[in-house]
């Protein structure tokens, strides 16, 4: 069904796009698309959100502390250990899109310098408390870019943060100036339209509602602003910067978010997960990626 958009792929820059699944959603009185791009057929959400919207969103006690706060934070410890195939010890880290802390706290532990920005701010004066580090506001780090008293890292993190922001392709330009000669981007995050169980049953779900319900329209925050898959996904750091070199590339399965779901759900997450990293059509199973790249100008 095309549509009238009001912006950009945020992947590939294209203009042309129609509706698709999962359609829309309704959120602090206004009604949101989900896109398909006609050239690379990611999902996106339009219009982006505004400035007071995004606040609602990421209040701290509506998503922070609803959602990561309290977590084992076993997956941190798990990303922490990649840093550390590539890094010696004293590097500075900085996590960009750092929540309550919790990969600061594992980074920090693992023998690093870290610092962590967070949209929020009192989640970013937690992280920092929680990690023992230093933090920024979103506002606060962009003031000190401008003032150029941002250094350049030896590596910067980016763990579950693309899918959530307006322009992720100039968000990534800017960090990338502080990133140090060959210096190291270490991206994971949602494939949430790759080959994945979970995927193909949501969607099918989504279209008997759509034919059921035509009229039905979803009411929660659409916090992540794009969906693709894993050859979108890397395609897009390549085309930001060509200097990026990929040294590691990964794609698995976890089964969210049936996998906290009732019985019949979590057999689904539990059949997509034994998919995980297989070749289907010469396409990679999996709803998550990990990307490390190095910078060299």
């Amino acid at each position: 069904m095309p549509i009238n958009s009001t912006r950009a792929c945020p992947l590939c820059d294209a203009m042309e796009s129609s509706l698709t699944f999962p359609y829309r959603t309704t959120f602090d009185e206004t009604q949101f698309n989900y896109l398909k791009c006609s050239a690379c057929s990611s999902v996106f959400v339009d219009p982006v959100p505004e400035d007071n919207t995004f606040a609602k969103m990421y209040a701290m006690a509506d998503y922070h502390d609803l959602y990561y706060r309290g977590t084992d934070g076993g997956a941190y410890f798990e990303s922490a250990s990649v840093v550390k195939e590539y890094l010696l010890p004293g590097a500075t880290v900085l996590d960009y899109g750092c929540g309550v802390g919790a990969f600061l706290k594992a980074v920090v532990q693992a023998g690093f310098v870290a610092y962590g920005v967070e949209f929020d701010e009192d989640a970013a004066r937690y992280a920092g408390q929680t990690a023992n580090c230093q933090t920024f506001s979103l506002d606060k780090f962009l003031a000190l870019a401008n003032m150029r008293l941002i250094p350049k890292f030896d590596a910067i993190h980016l763990g579950d943060v693309l899918e959530h922001l307006p322009d992720p392709a100039s968000t990534l330009k800017n960090l990338l100036g502080h990133l140090k000669q060959d210096g190291v981007l270490f991206v994971e995050g949602p494939l949430e339209i790759n080959p994945s169980l979970v995927f193909w049953v949501a969607r099918a779900h989504g279209w008997v509602k759509r034919i059921v319900k035509p009229g039905f329209v979803a009411r929660y925050a659409p916090m992540h602003l794009y969906r693709t898959d894993a050859k979108q996904q890397l395609a897009f750091f390549r085309r930001i910067e060509p200097q990026l070199n990929l040294l590691a590339w990964s794609v698995y399965e976890t089964g969210w978010p049936y996998a906290g779901g009732g019985a019949v759900k979590r057999a689904i997450a539990g059949a997509a997960r034994l998919m995980s990293g297989r070749q289907l059509f010469g396409l990679t199973c999996g709803n998550r990626f990990r990307g490390v790249f190095t910078l060299h100008l």
